[in-house]
């Protein structure tokens, strides 16, 4: 599977889609504060508070001072920034890793990829306890040199370019609650910003991801089920050919449709020190499958296990961490090794 990248000018994109939510949000507060605040007070079977006459009198309430609507959407809306870099393998040469969406096959010489950094900013605004909305933008860049590996179709060469994927605006939806357990719900529309979604002529896509907690007893153990359905729409879902078909060419079909997920499993050793782990499994749907129940396995399905530090005394610093992921049918030239952080501002 190729991802979807994008350059630089999807920035304008994201920017767009966050000050859309903010000026939602400034008219639906000013709305709520110019509604009245007169009530009616009755008067008591006690008499107090009464005048000698008897009768109900309008009085004027007064609220304690309000915060600002700057300071609301303030402290209602966060930025947060997350890197992971990937690193090296068990196996194979210092200087390169392997990464499962760079033409990743289950083959020895697939998935070798410069060594490298993915990056995502998101913006979001907590509207109360249950609803959020927001806007993500990531990106990736290498750091050594291009890597020849063997692909899907042949030889390919991934490159350590900087490179943008395509930006995203989503709404979390209040949480459903179940004896066993909780459902968490993020609905994603996607925008064809990247250079390779233009040129299959991507017209949007949606992704629906959930995660079902289980209610455990022991309060350290968190475990449950996580996945996604990921739907790309297209002008045409099969690319035509880049050259003549007398000469070879051979038409492209466009993956549509992704499903992914699997179970995780963590455990907080204590309000600093966490261990997880995740297996993930996923399919996919190309070109004149779309509307089917035909489905392909699409990436090797891998698991991960992840040492995280939580800081309490580093202001907007959330997380460290040091990771493994590998396939489930472990090779070390498919094992690799690398770091990641958050900060929260």
């Amino acid at each position: 599977m190729k991802m979807k990248r994008s350059s630089v000018p999807s920035q304008i994109l994201i920017l767009t889609m966050a000050v859309f939510v903010l000026l939602v949000m400034i008219q639906a507060a000013r709305a709520q504060s110019s509604m009245p605040m007169l009530a009616q007070a009755s008067s008591s079977s006690s008499g107090q508070f009464q005048n000698s006459s008897g009768n109900q009198a309008q009085v004027l309430q007064i609220g304690m001072p309000q915060r600002s609507l700057g300071r609301r959407l303030w402290e209602n809306t966060s930025l947060s920034y997350y890197q992971q870099f990937l690193g090296p393998t068990a196996a194979g040469n210092g200087g390169e890793t392997y990464n499962v969406f760079q033409e990743g096959l289950d083959n020895p010489n697939t998935g070798r990829a410069p060594l490298q950094s993915f990056h995502a900013m998101n913006l979001r605004h907590q509207i109360n306890t249950d609803w959020a909305v927001g806007a993500t933008l990531s990106a990736v860049n290498g750091y050594t040199d291009a890597v020849t590996t063997q692909g899907r179709n042949g030889t390919v060469t991934n490159k350590p370019d900087s490179e943008f994927f395509n930006a995203r605006a989503y709404v979390s939806l209040p949480p459903v609650r179940f004896s066993p357990g909780t459902l968490f719900t993020t609905l994603s529309y996607e925008a064809p910003t990247s250079s390779i979604s233009k040129e299959d002529d991507m017209r949007w896509g949606w992704v629906a991801a959930q995660s079902f907690a289980f209610n455990l007893p022991n309060v350290r153990w968190t475990a449950g089920l996580s996945g996604q359905i990921y739907r790309i729409y297209y002008k045409n879902n099969v690319k035509a050919p880049p050259f003549s078909p007398a000469l070879g060419g051979r038409p492209t079909p466009l993956q549509t449709m992704i499903v992914s997920g699997g179970p995780y499993v963590n455990y907080r050793f204590n309000d600093r020190w966490m261990l997880g782990s995740v297996i993930t499994m996923d399919w996919d749907q190309r070109g004149v499958q779309s509307n089917s129940r035909d489905f392909n396995n699409n990436l090797p399905h891998r698991g991960r296990v992840n040492l995280t530090y939580f800081p309490q005394q580093i202001k907007y610093l959330q997380s460290v961490g040091l990771f493994s992921q590998a396939l489930l049918k472990y090779r070390n030239d498919t094992t690799a090794f690398g770091a990641d952080f958050s900060v929260r501002f």
